[in-house]
């Protein structure tokens, strides 16, 4: 597809995969699907199927320990040493600029959600609710889905919530309705409830909504998610993720090429 360019890391076929699911968390609100599926990844130990380049991600380049890369999306795989449910996990560095590009990224990867023979969708990412009626000590979890059945299954015991109308916005919903519309491949879209103050406030990150997506999806899909993601270990994380952040903007200052006014705009973190 022009504008799009694929690089394989590994290969496999649909029939390397045993009854694959596809998990995605796209950049968003607060970033709460983008952590929940970094983090996912990072606890399976999920290997890259495939990086993904399109010219209509951030004109930049992140650096990462002072190595240059483009933004992009990535494919990776898990192979269920159970051998009853293998994943395929897709993240982005970014979402694409323009509506346009929206629909062509997520056109694309639906081709290779289908390829690989998946039969099931599941989107993480943020609802926003105002502060006051945000549930502080565990954040309610709202679902949509594009099968009625399926989003009953999955509902029940995950302090979930319906969601009855609205707008889901990006890839993250997109997804799931293309595939459904054009392989009848069924989704689900489950947002953890995050402070709307996310939506005019790029800075916030709210690793509790994110956790609490991980619990649901360890509960629902019996998956190996340590103990150390977990709601109760919340202030520790926060911490660890407060003095990263806090070295960086040291680091930042030090050097002095970046105007300060432009400093928060420039980075993806």
């Amino acid at each position: 597809m022009e504008g799009i360019r694929k690089i394989n890391h590994n290969h496999i076929t649909k029939e390397d995969l045993i009854n694959p699911i596809c998990i995605l968390g796209m950049p968003g609100i607060a970033d709460v699907g983008k952590f929940a599926l970094d983090s996912l990844i990072g606890q399976l130990n999920a290997k890259n199927l495939m990086d993904i380049i399109f010219d209509d991600y951030p004109a930049g380049a992140i650096v990462d320990d002072s190595i240059l890369s483009a933004p992009k999306a990535e494919i990776l795989y898990w192979n269920d040493p159970n051998k009853l449910r293998d994943i395929m996990l897709i993240t982005a560095d970014a979402q694409s600029l323009t509506p346009k590009g929206i629909y062509k990224i997520s056109n694309f990867l639906t081709d290779i959600i289908h390829q690989y023979g998946i039969k099931l969708i599941i989107a993480l990412g943020a609802y926003p609710v105002s502060s006051r009626k945000l549930n502080s000590k565990l954040p309610k979890i709202f679902a949509s889905s594009t099968n009625r059945e399926i989003l009953e299954k999955y509902m029940n015991g995950n302090n979930c919530e319906k969601i009855q109308k609205g707008v889901i916005i990006g890839a993250n919903g997109l997804i799931p309705t293309l595939a459904k519309a054009r392989f009848n491949i069924d989704g689900l879209v489950f947002l953890a409830e995050t402070d709307n103050l996310a939506m005019i406030n790029e800075d916030i990150t709210d690793l509790k909504a994110s956790i609490i997506l991980l619990e649901m999806l360890k509960k629902s899909f019996t998956l190996p998610i340590k103990k150390k993601y977990s709601i109760e270990n919340i202030e520790n994380i926060t911490k660890n993720l407060q003095i990263k952040r806090d070295q960086l903007e040291k680091d930042l200052d030090n050097l002095n090429i970046i105007d300060a006014d432009d400093k928060r705009k420039s980075l993806y973190i």
